[in-house]
C-alpha cells in the first residue's frame, strides 16, 4: 500500500498544533493559578498587618481600588499613620464589605475611592451609588467619630467613561453637601482638554508618579488637618 506522505505530514502538523495548545494553556494555566495565589496571600498579608497592630489615636485609613494600592502614602505624606487598604479590581459593593471590616477600628479618618471599576466594567451605576450610601450610612452608624473624606472618581483618556463618571460624581457631591461628607473633587484637578492629563497616567486609568505627585497635593490639608 502506498503511503501518502501528504496526509501524513498534514496530520503531524495537526497534531504538532494540538500538542502545542495543550502545553500554552498548561503554562497559561499555572501562570493564572499562580498569579492569583500571589495576590491572594498579599490581601491576606495586608488584612492581617492591619489586624495585628494596635490601634492608635492618628490612624488614617486610606480604603480604595488599584490607584489607592498604588498610592505610596507613608513615604509621600511621612506620616506612618496612613494604612493603605487598597486593592486592585474592587467594584463598589467589594469597597462596601472592605468598609466593614475596617470601620470596627473607629480610626480618626478614613479616606474613600470608589467606583472607576464599575465604570470600566459596565456596571449598573445607580447600583454604584447605592453602594456609596451606604458605606456613609454603615460609617456613621458604626463609628460616629469617623471622618469620612470620599474622593471623586478621576478622570480617564475615555470619553464614554467620564461621561459616566461625571454623571456619578455629580450625584456624589450632591449627597456630600446635604449631608455634610468632606467631598474632594479629583476629576477638575487632573482634567486636560476634557481628559485625564496624559502626564498623569500610565494606561489611560492608572497613575504615573507624576499623577501621584498631583493627587498628593490636593490630600495633603486634609491629612494635616
Amino acid at each position: 500500500m502506498r503511503v501518502n506522505k501528504k496526509v501524513i505530514y498534514k496530520w503531524l502538523f495537526v497534531v504538532s498544533v494540538m500538542l502545542n495548545v495543550i502545553t500554552a494553556g498548561y503554562f497559561i494555566d499555572r501562570k493564572v493559578y499562580f498569579g492569583y495565589m500571589r495576590r491572594h496571600q498579599f490581601e491576606k498579608q495586608k488584612w492581617d498587618a492591619l489586624f495585628n497592630t494596635q490601634r492608635d489615636n492618628q490612624e488614617i485609613i486610606f480604603i480604595g481600588t488599584s490607584l489607592t494600592e498604588g498610592f505610596e502614602l507613608r513615604s509621600s505624606f511621612g506620616n506612618m499613620h496612613l494604612k493603605n487598604m487598597g486593592f486592585a479590581g474592587l467594584e463598589t459593593d467589594e469597597i462596601l464589605e472592605n468598609l466593614k471590616r475596617i470601620i470596627v477600628r473607629k480610626p480618626p479618618k478614613i479616606f474613600l475611592e470608589a467606583g472607576i471599576n464599575d465604570v470600566r466594567n459596565g456596571k449598573n451605576m445607580d447600583k454604584a451609588y447605592n453602594n456609596f450610601v451606604e458605606m456613609n450610612t454603615v460609617a456613621k452608624a458604626a463609628s460616629p467619630a469617623t471622618k469620612l473624606y470620599v474622593q471623586s472618581v478621576l478622570p480617564t483618556l475615555n470619553s464614554q467613561f467620564n461621561q459616566k463618571i461625571k454623571a456619578y460624581n455629580r450625584r456624589v457631591a450632591n449627597y456630600c453637601l446635604a449631608n455634610h461628607v468632606v467631598y474632594i473633587d479629583m476629576y477638575d484637578y487632573f482634567l486636560v482638554d476634557n481628559k485625564l492629563n496624559a502626564l498623569a497616567t500610565t494606561d489611560g486609568t492608572h497613575l504615573t508618579p507624576y499623577g501621584y505627585y498631583l493627587w498628593k497635593t490636593q490630600l495633603e490639608k486634609y491629612i494635616a488637618e
